[in-house]
């Protein structure tokens, strides 16, 4: 009887339990059913699959785009298809403007649409990075003219041309006692946010490996123009930005202590939609003929190509007005080295400088304790459309830009470049102890690798500077073993062969200054292991050229 109870018990638990759990997916089916969708709302850089190593992609977010602005001749019914690209007001990115105006968009077999961002103070047009990248992620745009270091962090497309080399037009500016990056520390910064403004200040504190999240104070904010204002105001000691806007940081006693004119970091690129990419191929393709002829239009007519940009209109935004088209666009471009066709054929036959350059982004944006895409870096180039362009011998052209110092690939003519009586100390690198095979001016292997990390990705990217190394050796006693000048011969011996081995990786012997020193008069004919150990280093720092 009572186990007969007691299964009994146990049967009407169980139907109690199927009845709950039956009623609970009921009410969670109908909640989804009459709940609506939420949307998205960007709070940083859009989560997908690529930045959180996660295996399927959150949804991405809902954005619409502003309405593209068309070429004089566009017909809305016509048979021709758009291509649509956003961009910022940059020199270098008004080829598309041109490309409207000459129609040569028309020529090449679509009708060209641009997204400009924050034209004319429309809202409409306030175009955020993540905004940008969501658009260009989704679909809606089918290609966006960023720079790459902004790939290296997103991913949000494909690379599939280089537009240019900034050359100046990037800059940080200071305000006091700070003549040096090395002087950043303890610093009020303050930049856009998401931009390359912020990128190229985290790369000028990775030079003195300076910790963005603990040796400075990072005050961010929604534009450039911001960012200056505040920097005026006194409550920020430290502005990174670009021009024109960057130049109004002179009003409130500020100067520039670096620009990419020195450190060439900073690559604007043309991304396309994957979306693009595999189902719009040709339609790319005709983009990048169009792309290039407009540019060898703009080299070969550079006053033309000026008028056409100014008759788009929108000139306060371009700052190229008619009456002096000519002038204001040189403005824009003496501080941007432009890519032509010759350029981006060599860069696409060998793309290692650009995955280079990308890998280096990369550790310098998760060193700022931002998430980094981890999508495979090689497939984020596709040299194919450049390829194609440069087979057709129409499209190349022996005219030179107005910035001819396109340096990625090239060997620049480095004869001019000497430390004189303007060049300064920008930044002593933070790696000075290396070490050297016994009584050997030979470099260990760990020193290879401490100098392929702290030195070659720095000279190598910084065309406009150049390398002081002194080495210094210790002088052991007792006295009379070693005479002065042999001392300082084989301190000056093993920073040639600092130099020697950073020749190896590819950078160019007339930008080293070679030098050695003592150790002080308390330090020589000693007898002290560790004393003889405080001397032997080389250091470098990179010298402004006076270029």
């Amino acid at each position: 009887m009572s186990t007969s109870r007691t299964r009994m018990i146990f049967f009407v638990i169980v139907g109690l339990a199927a009845v709950i759990i039956c009623a609970a997916i009921v009410y969670s089916v109908a909640n989804q059913a009459l709940t609506p969708e939420a949307t998205a709302t960007p709070s940083g850089s859009p989560t997908t699959a690529a930045n959180t190593g996660q295996d399927n992609p959150t949804p991405a977010v809902n954005f619409t785009s502003p309405n593209p602005i068309f070429g004089p001749n566009y017909t809305a019914d016509g048979n021709l298809p758009t291509y649509i690209c956003g961009a910022d007001a940059f020199g270098s990115y008004f080829t598309l403007q041109q490309m409207q105006m000459a129609g040569t968009d028309i020529a090449n077999g679509f009708h060209l649409g641009i997204v400009p961002f924050f034209l004319d103070g429309d809202p409409a047009y306030d175009v955020s990075e993540e905004l940008r990248t969501a658009l260009l992620e989704n679909g809606q745009w089918d290609c966006l003219l960023t720079t790459l270091d902004a790939v290296a962090l997103n991913a949000p497309g494909v690379v599939t041309a280089v537009v240019d080399e900034s050359a100046g037009a990037d800059q940080l500016w200071v305000r006091g006692d700070i003549n040096t990056i090395n002087d950043l520390q303890g610093q009020r910064i303050t930049f856009a946010r998401g931009s390359v403004g912020e990128y190229f200040m985290y790369y000028a504190l990775s030079i003195a490996r300076l910790n963005p999240r603990f040796d400075v104070t990072l005050i961010p904010q929604d534009s450039v123009a911001e960012a200056v204002a505040y920097f005026n105001s006194g409550q920020a000691d430290v502005v990174s930005g670009w021009e024109p806007d960057i130049y109004d940081a002179e009003t409130s006693g500020g100067s520039p202590l670096l620009s990419s004119a020195q450190m060439r970091v900073i690559i604007d690129v043309v991304v396309t939609s994957r979306q693009s990419l595999a189902s719009e191929a040709e339609l790319v393709q005709n983009f990048h003929n169009a792309w290039f002829a407009t540019l060898k239009a703009q080299v070969e007519g550079f006053d033309t190509a000026a008028q056409q940009i100014a008759a788009w209109g929108h000139n306060d935004w371009s700052f190229v007005y008619p009456e002096t088209a000519a002038a204001d666009f040189t403005a824009w471009l003496e501080n941007v080295a432009q890519a032509d066709l010759g350029d981006n054929t060599t860069i696409m036959r060998d793309t290692r400088p650009l995955i280079t350059r990308m890998e280096i982004a990369r550790r310098v944006w998760a060193a700022s304790g931002l998430p980094v895409s981890d999508v495979d870096i090689e497939q984020l180039i596709d040299p194919s459309f450049v390829a194609r362009s440069a087979q057709q011998a129409a499209l190349s052209t022996t005219t030179t830009p107005i910035n001819d110092s396109f340096s990625i690939n090239a060997q620049l003519d480095l004869t001019d470049i000497s430390p004189d009586s303007d060049a300064a100390t920008l930044a002593v690198l933070p790696c000075r102890r290396f070490t050297f095979l016994p009584e050997s001016t030979e470099l260990t292997l760990e020193s290879r690798r401490i100098l392929d990390d702290c030195v070659v990705p720095t000279m190598l990217q910084s065309v406009g500077l150049l390398l002081k190394v002194e080495g210094s050796s210790a002088w052991p006693g007792p006295a009379g073993t070693f005479t002065e000048q042999e001392i300082a011969e084989f301190a000056e011996a093993r920073a040639q062969s600092v130099v020697d081995y950073l020749v190896t990786q590819g950078i160019d012997p007339a930008r080293f200054i070679v030098t050695s020193v003592l150790p002080p008069p308390e330090n020589r004919e000693t007898e002290d292991p560790e004393i003889q150990a405080l001397d032997r280093f080389v250091e470098m720092s990179l010298i402004t050229s006076g270029r």
